[in-house]
């Protein structure tokens, strides 16, 4: 199973709003109009920030450029190439996106998931987006990723109390940028289910429970390219 993620503004001179009462209303219900198209997507979700949430567990700034993250299953990379091919694709759905996407900056991942924390996969998430120093290569981040900082995450105080669910999506390579050197990509988008977004407070920092985690960022990540975004999923197609 491959995981498509696209984080995106809206379209210069929109609310997020109306943004969001066009992806809801309109774009959902078109895409699903189509079943060709449809048909091969497992799962299909819309992630919208929560107005005035914030990273109030680990206090990273808010990914305030953006209004969705869009998040498609699909059988394989192949699968969602194939299903992008589709005329009707092309001919219904792809202009409408256009209609309230700021798609000369929308940045889309192919991701694989990794499972760290399984639970409950509730309709409150927050998104870190992750970017490794320089001198790692991607692989090599991300299984340090995988092991390290997970551990080290899971063992923090609240952390079991707060967290529903924790998946690593890391990015996989791609013919343009195999190894990631794009700083328009992440390479782990962390997603975490929470209860409400005042449970990140409950991940507190009491007698240094988080300086594991602390000391693994500064080793692994570049500083200043990591952002959160807490938001609320609706589901189009389950």
């Amino acid at each position: 199973m491959m995981k498509m993620m696209i984080l995106a503004p809206r379209r210069p001179g929109m609310s997020h709003a109306e943004f969001r009462r066009y992806v809801v209303d309109v774009h959902g219900p078109l895409v699903r109009s189509v079943p060709e198209v449809a048909d091969a997507i497992r799962h299909y979700h819309y992630n919208f920030p929560i107005a005035g949430a914030s990273d109030t567990a680990f206090h990273f700034p808010t990914a305030h450029h953006l209004d969705i993250v869009t998040q498609g299953w699909f059988d394989s990379r192949e699968a969602q190439l194939e299903n992008m091919a589709q005329p009707r694709y092309f001919e219904i759905i792809r202009p409408d996106e256009h209609r309230f996407a700021d798609g000369a900056n929308a940045v889309m991942h192919y991701t694989a998931e990794v499972p760290v924390s399984a639970g409950a996969d509730g309709g409150t998430k927050v998104f870190y987006f992750r970017r490794r120093r320089p001198h790692l290569s991607r692989e090599a981040f991300q299984s340090e990723w995988r092991t390290r900082f997970a551990d080290a995450l899971i063992a923090t105080r609240g952390f079991r109390e707060t967290v529903a669910s924790y998946v690593q999506n890391h990015t996989l390579p791609e013919a343009d940028h195999p190894n990631g050197a794009s700083d328009r990509f992440f390479d782990v988008i962390d997603e975490l289910v929470i209860h409400s977004p005042g449970d990140l407070r409950r991940i507190a920092d009491v007698g240094g429970s988080l300086s594991r985690v602390r000391a693994i960022e500064a080793d692994l990540l570049e500083p200043s390219r990591t952002l959160a975004l807490v938001t609320e999923r609706v589901v189009n197609i389950p």
